[in-house]
């Protein structure tokens, strides 16, 4: 990633890719093309084996989404960073209180979770189930809109200008729009039209609505992207790595509406691999910092073994116990002995972990905090600390000057 502005030529209306790739043309691609692969190979498989089978290779790809592509084992590496770098976690003053507080609070609700287990197994896979879904799906929306802004001001600082503010508008609504399509798509549409169909997610509460509101779910998808696209390449300043992100963004969320089975492999992966490169970017040393611990040669095998306790619960829940892909939530383990007890403690202490990511990433992404700014940008390598010093301090759309951030984590 450059440092500080630059400048790209382009003809009007082209798509420049060179030095505007957010980590590397190979990085980029990462998060972009693996998800798409894993969807499309397992989606293959699972029509050539038949309906049984095919249940049982969707969760295989549900799981290798969550336990090796990240989205279930990265939330570690939030605490990872502080380790390394403490300036992430004092980039504001009293953030550290904050943090340390909530991070307490969320791990005492991972502790009640072992009581609902036990008091009701049915009552607790809902709860969790509606919990994680709800705050994941926000969490991961969230990164969609944090790199969808990295990629304007990339662009920004290449040369190409601030986006439209129509598109500054559109980024503003895609959280809150994309998590309600999905979350009725999910728990209150049918999967089918057929007499009797649940939801995707029944937590008892049944169909709420027609299998044909769907079409309206998807109508409103289509045209927020339709809109987009065509606000971004009629302003001509967009560039080919944003368009290609955006392009990846659109489809897995319409995959998730489309197909639930397969959009729970796409988005989780997507979100899982994104944060591996955001997290490895942002451990690299900058000039400034103290004298390294450590050399970038241990950046991966330091967030592997920091991952490896999560990875070893996945692989005891998802591939020994219950099945490939059921995670965290099934209720089949044996029920009387101490080491059932002790992996009911650490299963239910790590989604107290998971919470506790969502918590502290809420506060150390709040780009449109000056401080929290300074330090990220710095942290991810997109300018030089003089030039940070001299950006505006809170980026709006009306100052023109600056592309506004949001939330990348």
């Amino acid at each position: 990633m450059a440092h500080g502005p630059s400048s790209v030529t382009a003809p009007r209306g082209s798509l420049p890719f060179r030095g505007l790739w957010l980590f590397s043309p190979r990085a980029d691609a990462a998060f972009l093309v693996l998800p798409i692969l894993l969807t499309m190979g397992s989606a293959v498989v699972s029509a050539l084996v038949g309906f049984r089978a095919a249940d049982e290779v969707n969760r295989l790809a549900v799981w290798t989404a969550q336990n090796i592509l990240g989205n279930g084992t990265h939330v570690v590496l939030t605490y990872l960073l502080f380790a390394v770098h403490r300036d992430v976690l004092t980039a504001e003053p009293g953030q550290p209180r904050r943090v340390l507080l909530g991070t307490l609070a969320m791990l005492a609700v991972g502790v009640g979770f072992i009581f609902t287990y036990y008091a009701n197994k049915d009552a607790h896979v809902y709860v969790v189930g509606v919990l994680f879904n709800v705050f994941g799906l926000h969490h991961t929306l969230s990164q969609h809109k944090g790199f969808w802004a990295l990629h304007s001001l990339r662009g920004h600082q290449a040369g190409l200008g601030a986006g439209p503010p129509r598109e500054r508008s559109l980024q503003q609504v895609y959280v809150p729009l994309m998590l309600t399509l999905i979350l009725v798509r999910l728990f209150f549409v049918p999967d089918s039209a057929a007499p009797g169909a649940t939801p995707y997610l029944d937590v008892g509460q049944g169909a709420l609505l027609p299998h044909g509101a769907l079409a309206v779910i998807l109508a409103v998808w289509l045209g927020f992207f339709a809109l987009l696209f065509r606000t971004m390449l009629r302003a001509g300043n967009a560039s080919g790595p944003k368009v290609l992100y955006l392009l990846a963004a659109a489809t897995a969320t319409g995959l998730t509406l489309v197909a639930p089975m397969w959009g729970n492999v796409m988005l989780p992966a997507m979100h899982g691999l994104e944060y591996y490169m955001i997290t490895a970017r942002m451990m690299e040393p900058r000039e400034g910092d103290p004298p390294a611990r450590l050399g970038r040669a241990w950046i991966w095998p330091l967030m592997i073994l920091s991952m490896s306790p999560l990875l070893a619960l996945g692989v005891i829940h998802g591939l020994i116990l219950e099945g490939a892909g059921r995670g965290l939530l099934g209720t089949g383990d044996p029920s009387g002995s101490s080491a059932h007890l002790i992996l009911r403690v650490l299963t239910s202490l790590s989604l107290g972990v998971v919470l506790a990511h969502y918590f502290a990433d809420a506060f150390i992404y709040r780009f449109r905090i000056p401080s929290i700014r300074k330090v990220m940008l710095r942290r991810l390598g997109f300018a030089p600390p003089a030039v940070l010093a001299s950006a505006p301090a809170a980026p709006t759309a009306s100052t023109g000057s600056m592309p506004p951030m949001a939330s990348v984590g």
